[in-house]
């Protein structure tokens, strides 16, 4: 687990907001102008946490993530619509359909397999979600 401390920016009922700065490498990137990562910026992030009642703006915690959360997030987002376009091409050639047929089973294929992404994605959010793992000292 990938572990950063962060500053309490805001506490709203079960809802926790983190101020989080810009990474060190940052500074030297060429493409700042275009993630938004310049040196010294803030990004704040709203996240639900159980211990809310107990922080307050300023203190200092912990925000962890798994080290895995942002392959699984991609592998989710990319393969389950590429799943789909493959499996659609290759269920219209099976079936001794046209070129322009194929092509629409293909496509529908692919919307089919971005439904899926996206229903997966919203049944696993919180596995690959920032969490607050403790307080920061």
């Amino acid at each position: 687990m990938t572990v950063r401390d962060t500053r309490v920016v805001q506490v709203d009922g079960t809802r926790v907001t983190v101020g989080v700065d810009s990474a060190p490498a940052c500074s030297g990137c060429r493409s700042q102008t275009v993630c938004g990562s310049a040196p010294n910026t803030l990004h704040q992030l709203e996240l639900p946490a159980a211990q809310a009642a107990s922080l307050q703006p300023g203190d200092l915690v912990a925000l962890g993530i798994d080290d895995d959360a942002p392959l699984r997030a991609v592998m989710l987002a990319y393969l389950p619509p590429l799943a789909g376009l493959l499996g659609g091409i290759g269920a219209g050639s099976v079936a001794g359909l046209p070129d322009v047929a194929v092509l629409a089973c293909g496509g529908s294929g692919l919307c089919f397999g971005a439904v899926i992404a996206r229903l997966l994605a919203g049944h696993w959010r919180d596995s690959w979600r920032p969490r607050i793992c403790g307080s920061g000292d």
